[in-house]
């Protein structure tokens, strides 16, 4: 009844006024004040009714939104959270709505079921929410919330021994992360994460704390500390950022400042990301250092050799799957290092890329890459106690773990015992498959270059190797002796080597193939030749006079290789004083030496002995001495004629008149060049030593 006398009331109103309009054209002035002002007071009963309608309705509001029980919504926010993720969700604490603008609800011991294969039962537990929600994008269709607070929030992340992580819901794809709405400012308050995966052995703790930057700036940091276990070694970190949501922004720098620790690796960043959605970091600066480059594989999964301790800084950034440490200097054990080093995980196995380069050079820190350095990890092979060779297997699992292209500079060499110099490499991996083209030193004043091809697709790695020796300067490979003057003549070779195995020993264990090294004039110590062929009254005199050099008619050592075992072929030193000639073998099998060297001297000497030289033993302890049968022969002779001639027979045995017979070099170089594919450009030689009494090359028959 109430309800249709105000609506009566309205429509009379509302009639006077228009009866009120009707009027004002026929009835005189005074008529027509005293009628609007009966409606005037009409309408400000109606306005004063209306407001206070809608203040009653303020107040119920205010009423029921202060003194309702908002835990009734605790059943149905649960239910919903649960159909959407397929996990349990519950609020056990008190669930309150704050009537702001925005609105604010606060929410207390709220946790989230974890995956069902998972031991823990709780992927997430917050003891306190608070957050605001934008009640016009919210009509809109838009979640969004300006403001998160949570307190003592714990979270757990694990995967499953088949990889699946337990943030993977229902069907989701786990490579298509969550949409999450938008948050304008999200502040943690004694935050926890935990990682685990057992595959890995990694187990890992993190606090995680939002901190205000500054006392006079609103603006947020975010702080991480971790420790535990990554694959397997001891790790701890510490990081600081710039506020947490300030990742979202592809606009914006976003400040980072890290430092990790896993086993003997260290590695800190320090900059901004300019692009943190895509980890883009052109003002990143990186550090890494650690104990074994090798140890970086278990760690990024990107194979490196065995190494000395090391040290590299540079610029760390990423664009898509390619990650590029930029400009890096550094040092490798006592090389120093720079250059650029690219891997892109986008390709099936990742594709590495580099160019790098070092001034000086130390040769023993490149050792990891065939096998003679074992770096920080023990060996799972005990290495022969008598062996020189590398025996350390090359890793197939790296081999195939990456293709790559790298190109390597050292301008100088730093070497104890090898007279190297430089040396440039172009290092190709393809689908297992490694290639040196070429691997290239700088030696004895010429080149030693080699083209080699090992293919890791097998068990048992095959390799090729095509190595050619060009314009070695005799001197300059003995540079502590007086075997040859400066300037005196160059050798050039030639190896082509097939075999297999898993390290460098085993390889060339079972190497087939030829290899030489010719020399076609030159000269050589005269003291050296004489000693050679136990030639003491002549070498007595060398040492008296002086040492001169004697032209070397030609130098051939050409070998063939079947199992390991290289066999002499030729083996000769013809020179205008001696001939040596030898036979024999080296056996890279048991690293062993067997070699007999029979000088035969061209003129005449009063007191030789005569005696062959022979090598024998082992790669680590070689032992040259004469072949004593001979020499005991003539020298009881020689002590017994003495005795029955009174010492003038003495000398009799003694006697070597010489036979003036030259090898037929120009047949022994053709051979060797034949069978090893040597060439004369290979010999690359020099003017001599115009001060070297050398007297002209005799026409070689």
């Amino acid at each position: 009844m109430g309800c249709e006398r105000t609506r009566l009331h309205q429509q009379h109103a509302g009639k006077q006024f228009t009866n009120l309009l009707d009027e004002t054209s026929t009835r005189p002035a005074g008529n027509i004040t005293r009628r609007l002002s009966c409606t005037a007071m009409t309408l400000k009963r109606l306005l004063k009714w209306i407001t206070g309608m809608g203040l009653a309705l303020l107040v119920s509001i205010v009423l029921f939104v202060v003194f309702v029980d908002w835990t009734w919504l605790r059943e149905p926010i649960s239910r919903r959270v649960s159909s959407a993720t397929g996990r349990s969700f519950v609020i056990n604490g008190d669930l309150r709505i704050d009537l702001s603008l925005p609105p604010r609800m606060v929410a207390s011991d709220l946790v989230f079921g974890n995956a069902a294969w998972s031991s823990e039962p709780t992927m997430a537990r917050i003891k306190r929410l608070e957050l605001t929600i934008d009640l016009f994008k919210l009509l809109a269709g838009r979640v969004e919330f300006p403001e998160i607070a949570l307190s003592e929030p714990h979270l757990t992340l694990e995967v499953r021994p088949d990889g699946v992580p337990n943030w993977v819901f229902n069907e989701q794809d786990k490579n298509h992360p969550v949409d999450f709405p938008t948050i304008g400012v999200l502040t943690i308050d004694h935050g926890s994460v935990t990682y685990l995966d057992p595959q890995v052995d990694t187990a890992l703790a993190f606090e995680v704390r939002t901190l205000a930057d500054g006392k006079h700036s609103p603006e947020f940091r975010l702080e991480v500390d971790g420790k535990g276990r990554f694959k397997g070694l001891p790790t701890t970190l510490h990081a600081q950022g710039g506020a947490l949501l300030g990742l979202r922004s592809a606009h914006h720098p976003y400040p980072i400042s890290a430092k990790a620790i896993l086993g003997t690796t260290r590695a800190s960043i320090d900059g901004s990301l300019l692009d943190p959605l895509h980890l883009k970091g052109e003002a990143l600066h990186f550090t890494l250092a650690g104990s074994d480059l090798a140890l970086l594989f278990p760690i990024i999964g990107v194979p490196f050799p065995p190494s000395p301790a090391y040290k590299l800084v540079g610029f760390l950034d990423r664009s898509g799957d390619v990650w590029t440490f930029r400009r890096f200097q550094g040092t490798v054990g006592q090389s120093d290092l720079a250059g650029d080093f690219t891997v892109d995980r986008g390709q099936r196995p990742q594709m590495i890329r580099a160019d790098l380069v070092s001034k000086q050079l130390v040769m023993k820190d490149l050792g990891g890459f065939i096998g003679a350095r074992r770096g920080t990890q023990a060996s799972k092979i005990r290495p022969p106690s008598n062996r020189v060779l590398p025996a350390e297997p090359f890793s197939l699992e790296k081999l195939q773990a990456a293709n790559a292209d790298v190109r390597f500079r050292g301008e100088k060499i730093l070497t104890a015992n090898l007279p190297l110099s430089r040396m440039s490499a172009h290092l190709l991996v393809n689908d297992g498959v490694l290639k040196l083209a070429p691997l290239d030193f700088g030696i004895a004043g010429g080149q030693l270059v080699s083209l080699i091809e090992m293919d890791g697709r097998q068990p048992r790695i095959a390799i090729h190797a095509d190595i050619t020796a060009k314009g070695l300067h005799l001197d300059q490979l003995f540079p502590h002796s007086r075997l040859a003057a400066p300037n005196t003549g160059t050798m050039g070779g030639r190896a082509r080597l097939a075999g297999h195995g898993s390290s460098l020993a085993q390889m060339l264990a079972s190497a087939d193939g030829e290899t030489a090294l010719i020399m076609d004039g030159g000269s050589v110590g005269e003291l050296l030749l004489r000693l050679s062929n136990l030639d003491i009254a002549n070498s007595l005199l060398t040492v008296l006079g002086g040492d001169k050099q004697v032209p070397i008619r030609c130098m051939v050592g050409n070998f063939k290789a079947v199992k390991g075992n290289f066999t002499v072929q030729e083996l000769v030193l013809d020179t205008l004083k001696v001939n040596i000639t030898g036979s024999g073998h080296v056996n890279f099998t048991d690293e062993s030496l067997n070699l007999r060297l029979v000088p035969q001297s061209k003129g005449f000497s009063l007191a030789s002995l005569r005696g062959p030289i022979v090598i024998t033993g082992t790669f680590k302890t070689p032992a040259v001495r004469p072949e004593m049968g001979g020499v005991i022969a003539r020298g009881a002779l020689a002590v017994a004629l003495g005795a029955v001639t009174s010492g003038v027979g003495l000398l009799i045995p003694l006697l070597d008149f010489g036979e003036d017979k030259d090898s037929n070099c120009a047949a022994l170089l053709a051979q060797a060049r034949s069978d090893t594919g040597v060439k004369s450009s290979d010999l690359a030689p020099r003017s001599r030593n115009r001060g070297a009494p050398v007297r002209p090359r005799q026409p070689v028959p």
